[in-house]
């Protein structure tokens, strides 16, 4: 008996038992999480339980050389989890793009969970042997077509953080489908059991810490970095040469007071898109203040910055929008604090002449500025 319960709960499903348990008790401790995403790592937290436990019996009644359809159950339940998380997982890293892209994950997990639905009758997907083993048909290999569908959204998402700026995030999906993958791996080597899973519960739960800390770094409007990450960067790179570019959206006050706060925030995340798109990596994007955002460039030359600063004034005709830059070059060994002002003093140079080039009747308060800014406001299918 001692030896079915070893089997029952081995060490690789402890341990992501302890692990789910953990993230469960982030989820309900951390309130302050958004909601969409605080369910969506509940759903994960709870298929994961779910299918540690179908993992835990299978392994039982493996050791017991059951082949009963008992066995077809648990197997079914834990690889329907295992699609379910994979295809939420891929929702969480990807949250914060078009919801209508997202719903189109649903298809690979949909048509290969029929197709598992189906093993007790089709022993092409999988079947168990007389002595109890799991023996995988041809069409069983489907898991691993649907693990590599979600794998590549995964990479999709990955490459468009890191041309958007978002190096860190990209590293850290990187880190979870790296340790998911090297869980695949052993479990399929019969090196450990329920591994996958185990391997699964850490990476998410570590994406979860990060997510969480990244909330307090990163502002919700814009999803720009904060004020104080602008100085704490500097600090990191104060013995390298870089470009501060110190940039004011202009006319935020009165897209408020005339079309309300929603349209003002869909302005602020437009012209952080727009230097988002533009930027090249060495350049980090800070919202420092109400309409107030920085740039810091590392080791950027005066030419490059230059360069970005036409790119964005470009760009913003596709919008309302536009925004008044002032550039200044940090060397080691100059007051930062000192450098920073330049910035803003050039920023605010450049203010003045927007504000003398508007007639009386300035463009900003002009019918047709308004119908655009309106227009804009209701259709931003440019934020792509």
């Amino acid at each position: 008996m001692d030896n079915v319960l070893n089997y029952v709960i081995d060490g690789e499903t402890y341990l992501g038992f302890i692990t789910t348990i953990t993230l469960l008790m982030f989820i309900l401790i951390m309130r302050s999480f958004d909601s969409r995403l605080r369910n969506k790592f509940t759903a994960v937290a709870v298929a994961m339980m779910i299918a540690l436990m179908a993992g835990a019996m299978d392994i039982r009644y493996q050791y017991l050389g059951d082949c009963s359809g008992i066995r077809y159950l648990f197997k079914i339940v834990k690889y329907i989890c295992e699609g379910y998380m994979e295809l939420t997982v891929v929702q969480i890293v990807g949250h914060d793009y078009q919801k209508s892209r997202l719903k189109i994950l649903w298809t690979p997990f949909i048509l290969i969970s029929i197709v598992i639905l189906c093993a007790p009758f089709n022993p092409a997907i999988f079947y168990f042997g007389p002595n109890g083993e799991f023996i995988r048909g041809p069409v069983g290999y489907v898991v691993f077509v649907q693990a590599g569908i979600y794998m590549l959204m995964a990479l999709a998402v990955v490459v468009k953080k890191w041309a958007n700026g978002y190096q860190r995030d990209a590293l850290i999906i990187l880190f979870l489908l790296a340790v998911v993958s090297t869980g695949v791996l052993l479990e399929e080597a019969l090196i450990y059991e329920n591994c996958t899973l185990t391997s699964s519960s850490i990476g998410i739960l570590f994406v979860y810490v990060y997510m969480y800390a990244e909330r307090y770094n990163v502002d919700s409007v814009s999803m720009c970095y904060k004020r104080r990450c602008f100085y704490s960067d500097a600090a990191k790179y104060s013995k390298i040469d870089m470009a501060v570019i110190s940039m004011d959206l202009n006319d935020l006050k009165y897209i408020n007071d005339n079309f309300g706060h929603k349209a003002g925030d869909i302005a602020l995340l437009t012209f952080a898109q727009v230097c988002r798109g533009v930027k090249p990596n060495k350049f980090i994007l800070y919202r420092t203040g109400g309409d107030e955002f920085m740039m810091l460039g590392i080791k950027a030359s005066k030419d490059e910055a230059e360069s970005l600063i036409s790119s964005i004034r470009q760009k913003l005709l596709e919008t309302p929008y536009s925004c008044s830059f002032g550039l200044y070059m940090y060397k080691p060994g100059d007051d930062f604090d000192e450098i920073v002002v330049q910035a803003d003093k050039a920023m605010y140079d450049d203010k003045n002449l927007y504000k003398q080039s508007r007639t009386k009747r300035s463009h900003a308060r002009s019918e047709k500025y308004d119908e655009k800014v309106e227009s804009f406001s209701n259709d931003i299918n440019f934020l792509g």
